[in-house]
């Protein structure tokens, strides 16, 4: 089972027809979700947008597709023993891709980011697209 990071679908939205066809053969087996992280960072750039009408539809598309996670009391847990390892070692990450990890940990999901370095030293199962 997966978890979706924000740059991945936001490069489906972007017309990566490859990402897209990977994406659906995974899905063909497994689950693939987003956690509502990813889902908040998609409605403002959406709101932000110049396009917010199509972009909006793209979203609420979309979200026929895939679930989304919320924010669990385990992935708090992990969230701060996460955040407190990382800042002890002097390797800050972006709180965000911190909590969207911790989401897909909780949930034995799988990460798959395009965005290795805001994920190099999270103890998490990722995939690097």
């Amino acid at each position: 089972m997966y978890c979706l990071d924000t740059n991945i679908v936001i490069d489906i939205f972007r017309g990566d027809e490859k990402l897209r066809e990977k994406v659906n053969e995974i899905g063909e087996s497994e689950d693939i979700f987003i956690s509502f992280i990813t889902l908040c960072e998609l409605y403002k750039g959406a709101y932000l947008s110049k396009e917010a009408e199509k972009s909006l539809n793209e979203i609420n598309t979309f979200l026929l597709y895939f679930d989304s996670l919320d924010l669990t009391r385990d992935a708090c847990e992990i969230f701060g023993k996460e955040y407190s390892r990382l800042q002890k070692l002097g390797k800050n990450t972006e709180e965000l891709d911190l909590i969207i990890a911790s989401i897909a940990k909780a949930n034995n999901l799988t990460l798959i980011t395009r965005d290795q370095k805001h994920f190099e030293n999270i103890n998490i199962k990722k995939e690097i697209w």
